[in-house]
C-alpha cells in the first residue's frame, strides 16, 4: 500500500515560522504570568505556567538552532574557499587534488 503525502507543509508544522512567533508569545505571556504570580502558596502554579512557556518556547528554539546551524555551514564554506581558492590559483598541486576531490563528489 503506497500512502502520499502532500508536498506542502501543514501550518501546525513545528519548522513553520507562524508556530514558532506563536509559540514565542505564549511562551513570553506564560513566562510573565508565572513571573506575576510566584509567591507563598502559588509556587505550583508558577512552576506549571513555566513548564507550559518551555512547551510553548521549544518550537521557536528548535527553528533557531536549524537556521543557525545553516549559517554556520555557510560561513565554514566560504571560508575554506577563500582560503582555499589562492592555493588553487597557485600551486599546481593542490589544483589536482581539488579535481580530484571535485569529481569524487559527483560520483
Amino acid at each position: 500500500m503506497v500512502t502520499h503525502r502532500s508536498a506542502r507543509p501543514s501550518w501546525l508544522a513545528w519548522d513553520n515560522y507562524f508556530v514558532g512567533v506563536g509559540g514565542l508569545v505564549l511562551g513570553l505571556c506564560f513566562g510573565t504570568c508565572a513571573a506575576l504570580i510566584a509567591g507563598p502558596g502559588r509556587n505550583l502554579a508558577a512552576i506549571v505556567l513555566v513548564v507550559l512557556a518551555g512547551l510553548c518556547l521549544l518550537p521557536a528554539l528548535l527553528r533557531a538552532v536549524v537556521e543557525l546551524s545553516v549559517w554556520v555551514r555557510l560561513a565554514v564554506v566560504l571560508v575554506g574557499f577563500a582560503l582555499l581558492l589562492p592555493a588553487i590559483l597557485v600551486s599546481p598541486y593542490v589544483r589536482d587534488w581539488a579535481a580530484e576531490r571535485w569529481q569524487q563528489m559527483w560520483k
